[in-house]
């Protein structure tokens, strides 16, 4: 079962790159594909408290990211973002700030190397879109490697 739920999820991931890039959205069926997943994870693991405090916990820094655009007046992530951030932490669970913290770190470092690189070897401009879904998910990639 477990192994049916990994290829599920990566290629929910897979999906959600490919869109982002192509249509610069995150399809609201992915989203809910990850919110179920982690929900199957959840039960088979006991853990439904762990469940819905990562799906919060996990989104929490996405979502003051969002309320301070209308301060800025900038687009800086979109809501798509953040819902996948609910999802990942659903499928993360909770298991303390430490964890969330060394998610970020890994997610906000790699995809400021990324896109300096990109900007630097001018393969993006300075105000240009740049997709932030694929940072995410290969940030979990990671910390699903390294981080646990």
């Amino acid at each position: 079962m477990n192994i049916v739920l990994e290829i599920v999820k990566y290629c929910i991931f897979f999906r959600i790159i490919w869109i982002d890039l192509k249509k610069r959205i995150i399809p609201e069926e992915s989203f809910v594909i990850l919110l179920v997943l982690g929900f199957i994870l959840a039960i088979e693991n006991t853990n439904l408290e762990g469940y819905y405090l990562g799906i919060c916990a996990y989104s929490m820094p996405m979502i003051v990211l969002y309320i301070l655009e209308d301060y800025f007046g900038k687009t800086l992530i979109g809501f798509g973002d953040v819902k996948l951030m609910m999802g990942i932490g659903g499928i993360l669970g909770y298991f303390g700030v430490e964890k969330i913290v060394n998610f970020y770190m890994i997610l906000y470092i790699f995809s400021g190397i990324v896109a300096f690189l990109f900007l630097f070897l001018k393969k993006w401009k300075k105000y240009e879109y740049i997709p932030f879904a694929p940072f995410i998910i290969i940030s979990y990639v990671i910390f699903e490697i390294f981080g646990k």
